[in-house]
């Protein structure tokens, strides 16, 4: 089924609690598109046309009591299967991981980039009635840089203070420098638009359902929005989304008709609910689990280090081993999805002798580490188990440290010199500007390169899209000759429905279940 709304770039979704390994011991600008990931035997939905009308009944993996309905500050995946539901965006990312335009008609710079025309369609009304109008989007930036929300730094040099409303329909975004990559940049689910009158207790968005209830933590009940600006849509009457700690209680969830879809499963999931007749979706990513390197901290402030610890991943067998071989291999650069995205590096394989070597050199050979872990996302702490023993070849003792949570927030999130870290299917531009850019606000690695900062700061004003990707290759290639992440593989995304649960496709966006694609879910 093609989708209008596509589905919206995300940060990292790094605070599910989802009970990994245990999990799987116990059950043993284009148009949207279904993606292309492989479907497996057993696993067809409903077909035929959608249909209107039903409750859906999400069982969604995580979430905490501090769950948001703020579209603009959202952290968990319980919160950004909500903010889909209530909210749109500007730009979206696709089914195939692309930028697309959605509440935005065009976006356009002026022949230098100090000024794009964001043009939005008319008669777009908010939940309550209430016209949708080029001021709301100035006030949705405005709420984002004032409040210094995560998409403030995408932004760029933004001169709000000088932008101005043309009309209902067309806003004027003024920059002070050039700047040429504002619609990728508004494809992230930081920038879901609200009105000027917003309130996150009691929300009112555009999106293809409108708020009724929602106990942080509990659960939330969306309502049809009668008046959605794509005709048609929504198909159903109202979505129930309720917070499931672990993947167990999830998959129990639905084999006992308690919900009809969940997210974010493991592979291990897989087989028993096939064998119970479950629609299950195996979707190939741009999402990307990486081994983080604080390049400001022993050992790793020796980027001979770096490279030794890269060398010491089998990554096909890491890839079997936590994912049963779906995914892609990962070659410590990001953005797979990207068109620039370097496709001349060589695939880095497992070098014991070169990683020895490399090390020796450091004087950091018969190496003891932490390897601070949390069992955040689907693959993360068996990802660290599989590395700890591969490490013993290359005679690095690795000590898995598994933390709450909470204990991880609070105490070594973005702290520690050796962790892991999760983000989901992003443009190059994007993800360099939230990770590892200057002034990003999630730069795990500290890593601080005088070259690459260069090389960002040129090709984010860069208006010519051939010459910006000349500029994102040599980037690419900094990351892969020193940078900070380890980047194993690419993760699939698994998510599971009722065989009476329509619309809910693969898709490369990396978001659970469908791409939170929830205007086209239906029921039969």
């Amino acid at each position: 089924m093609s989708s209008i709304r596509g589905a919206r770039l995300g940060r990292r979704q790094f605070l599910w609690t989802a009970a990994m390994g245990a999990a799987a011991v116990g059950v043993g600008a284009g148009l949207a598109g279904c993606a292309g990931g492989a479907q497996q035997p057993g696993s067809a939905g409903p077909g035929g046309q959608a249909k209107q009308g039903g409750i859906l009944r999400l069982g969604a993996q995580g979430g905490a009591n501090t769950d948001t309905l703020d579209g603009q500050n959202g952290l968990t995946n319980a919160d950004f299967n909500r903010i889909y539901q209530l909210y749109d965006q500007l730009v979206v990312l696709d089914a195939k991981g692309q930028p697309q335009n959605s509440l935005a008609k065009a976006i356009t710079p002026n022949a230098d980039g100090t000024e794009w025309t964001i043009v939005i369609p008319d008669g777009v009304t908010t939940h309550r009635g209430k016209p949708f109008t080029a001021d709301d989007v100035l006030f949705s930036l405005n709420r984002i840089v004032s409040s210094k929300f995560p998409g403030s730094t995408s932004l760029g040099p933004v001169d709000l203070g000088s932008s101005k409303v043309a009309n209902p329909t067309t806003l004027l975004v003024k920059y002070h420098q050039p700047f040429a990559v504002l619609p990728e940049m508004l494809a992230s689910v930081y920038f879901t638009m609200v009105p000027r009158d917003f309130d996150p207790k009691n929300p009112d968005g555009t999106g293809p359902f409108k708020y009724q209830s929602f106990t942080p933590g509990v659960s939330s009940t969306f309502m049809r929005n009668p008046n959605y600006w794509h005709s048609g849509l929504p198909h159903l009457d109202s979505v129930v989304t309720t917070n499931i700690a672990d993947e167990t209680s999830q998959v129990n969830a639905l084999q006992s008709n308690q919900v009809d879809v969940v997210d974010f499963l493991s592979q291990g999931s897989v087989a028993a609910l096939q064998a119970g007749g479950m629609h299950v979706n195996i979707s190939k990513t741009g999402g990307w689990g990486p081994f983080t390197m604080r390049t400001d901290q022993k050992p790793f402030d020796d980027v001979r280090v770096r490279q030794a610890f890269r060398l010491i991943v089998d990554r096909k067998e890491m890839l079997g081993q936590v994912f049963g071989g779906q995914g892609t291999l990962g070659n410590d650069v990001f953005s797979l999805l990207d068109k620039s995205y370097p496709t001349d590096l060589p695939q880095r394989e497992q070098d014991i002798d070169q990683a020895k070597s490399l090390l020796k050199a450091a004087g950091a050979d018969n190496l003891t580490i932490d390897l601070v872990t949390t069992p955040n996302a689907p693959g993360m702490v068996q990802a660290a188990q599989v590395f700890a023993t591969q490490a013993k070849k290359a005679g690095v003792n690795v000590n898995v440290v598994q933390q709450t949570t909470t204990d991880y927030f609070a105490n070594s999130y973005l702290k520690v010199p050796f962790s892991q870290d999760y983000w989901q299917t992003g443009t190059y531009m994007f993800t360099a500007g939230q990770s590892q850019a200057p002034g990003a606000p999630f730069n795990f690695c500290q890593f601080n390169d005088p070259e690459y900062n260069s090389l960002y700061a040129q090709a984010l004003a860069q208006l010519d899209a051939g010459k910006r990707a000349d500029l994102i290759h040599r980037m690419a290639h900094i990351d892969y000759d020193r940078g900070g992440y380890i980047i194993p593989y690419f993760f699939p995304v698994i998510d599971a429905a009722s065989q009476k649960v329509g619309g809910v496709n693969e898709s490369a966006n990396g978001y659970s279940p469908g791409g939170n694609d929830f205007a086209n879910f239906w029921l039969t």
